[in-house]
């Protein structure tokens, strides 16, 4: 299945081929590491779908169910501040 992500902060725009099984908190690392994003800006990131955010623990198979995700969908990638 072919999605799109775009990060929330910069517009920056990746295209995915993930399978069924995939993790979504996997997906976000994979995410992470390919648009140079560093770890150490303390905080945390999460793929959103129609203003949804997909829990991290759920498979792609979960989220086409449970949330609608097809064929080409376009997600963000959101980040928030770790602590406080």
């Amino acid at each position: 299945m072919k999605i799109s992500v775009e990060d929330s902060r910069t517009g920056k725009l990746i295209k995915l081929d993930v399978k069924e099984h995939h993790i979504i908190e996997k997906i976000v690392d994979i995410i992470i590491k390919h648009m140079g994003i560093i770890s150490v800006e303390q905080r945390s990131y999460t793929l959103v779908l129609n203003g949804q955010e997909l829990p991290t623990n759920i498979t792609v198979k979960d989220a086409i169910h449970k949330f609608g995700l097809k064929e080409n969908d376009k997600l963000a990638l959101w980040a928030r501040v770790v602590g406080g």
